[in-house]
């Protein structure tokens, strides 16, 4: 075998060697955030006794899977609750969705204090941000494609990323920023889209001739060694925030730079409401629409600050839209395939003029009241939000565990 020859065979079987490891981690992540895929090709009919239909109703399938359990585990099964929680953790997973979670109890009291402005941890709040894969549609039909997610075609790897920072606290001190995203913890890899992206990209430029194959080598090799120590996003994402105590080397990602940090856990506080030269800042937590009701009275203009904003409730911030806004309809709520208009009803006849200060951290919640509030004709942006007006609910398990369910996406101009 001449040496060319062998160059290629050696790139191909590096090319095999790191596609098997990309894949190995996209499985893990599925096992880990959730994914459709995990159980496709499984039949209902055969978890159960078999019956004469292939056809086996909801109700009755968790029944017979229950009783399956009961009567032909090897072990007594003497909490049906681990049962029922465990349902419910594999239907949340099944979901793929990174807005709804399940949480063991220790994450789910942390997340729960987080929504009350109070913050373990190193005093941030990250969320799994993904780069949608890219269509065949999208390809050919000639819109603007995101080129991170052209190269990572359909595999769907999560960045674990700033969404929310704590001023004053551990990262804020350590220089971490919104949009920061965890590429080490305590030296163990943390997955994410950018590597798989630029792996792809190797791929075509070592097939139009621009890499050789031992640089392909030396990135299998870098990659071989990062997976011998990695944690998948959400395992890194409790360690990081539940506890107070001790340190956590972290190395962050911001565009093409990399800074290692070590950070001392401890505990942190965002108000849940202040006001200061002139300017309020609401979370959307319960309580805050009467605070928030009684800072506009007798103004005619004021400046609501929605900026590191990313955690706030469903309920709290209609409750607020009621509080400053007009009765009317001010956009829509998409709910599975159902579009509600959003009405306000309980108004109040004669609100201020707002200007909305928001930014990257400006998400969820307090992204659908700005844009709500620009929607009624009393408000206009600066800044710009994040793009992510997707409405979250919280749901308590007896247990202490829990789940966070994405329930609606607030859309603009559809009244």
């Amino acid at each position: 075998m001449n040496a060319t020859a062998k160059s290629i065979v050696a790139a191909f079987a590096v090319l095999g060697a790191t596609a098997s490891i990309l894949a190995g981690i996209v499985m893990r992540d599925r096992v880990d955030v959730g994914g459709a895929n995990v159980a496709q090709g499984i039949e209902v009919a055969g978890l159960v006794a078999s019956r004469e239909s292939n056809e086996v109703p909801e109700g009755d399938y968790f029944f017979e899977i229950t009783n399956l359990l009961k009567r032909r585990y090897v072990e007594a099964i003497s909490d049906e609750r681990k049962l029922a929680v465990g349902a419910v953790r594999g239907m949340i997973a099944s979901l793929a969705d990174p807005d709804s979670l399940f949480m063991d109890k220790d994450a789910f009291r942390v997340h729960q204090e987080m929504r009350r402005g109070v913050f373990e941890g190193i005093g941030v709040q990250l969320e799994l941000i993904y780069i949608e894969p890219v269509s065949a549609g999208d390809r050919v039909s000639g819109q603007p494609v995101d080129p991170e997610a052209a190269l990572l075609g359909a595999i769907r790897i999560p960045k674990l990323t700033v969404v929310s920072v704590v001023p004053g606290g551990p990262a804020d001190k350590a220089g971490v920023r919104i949009g920061d995203y965890v590429e080490y913890v305590d030296d163990h890899w943390i997955p994410n889209a950018e590597t798989v992206a630029s792996f792809r990209q190797m791929q075509r430029d070592f097939n139009a001739g621009k890499v050789k194959w031992e640089e392909l080598s030396r990135v299998q090799k870098e990659l071989s060694k990062r997976t011998k120590k990695t944690l998948m996003p959400l395992k890194a994402k409790d360690k990081l925030l539940v506890g107070t105590e001790g340190t956590v080397q972290v190395v962050w990602r911001r565009g093409d730079e990399s800074r290692s940090t070590t950070i001392a856990k401890g505990t942190s506080t965002i108000p849940t409401f202040s006001e200061g030269d002139g300017v309020l800042q609401p979370r959307f937590v319960a309580g805050v629409a009467g605070q928030l009701k009684s800072a506009i009275q007798g103004k005619s203009t004021v400046v609501i600050d929605l900026r590191n904003n990313a955690n706030g409730n469903y309920r709290a911030m209609r409750d607020s839209l009621e509080a400053v806004l007009p009765a009317g309809r001010y956009g829509s709520l998409t709910i599975g395939r159902r579009t509600t208009p959003l009405e306000v009803k309980t108004a109040n006849p004669a609100p201020p003029k707002m200007t909305l200060l928001v930014d990257a951290g400006t998400r969820g919640a307090a992204e659908a009241f700005a844009m709500a509030v620009v929607e009624a004709g009393v408000g206009k942006l600066q800044g710009k939000p994040a793009g992510h007006p997707v409405l979250v609910e919280d749901y308590p398990l007896p247990d202490g565990s829990g789940y966070t369910l994405a329930i609606a996406r607030f859309k603009a101009g559809a009244k």
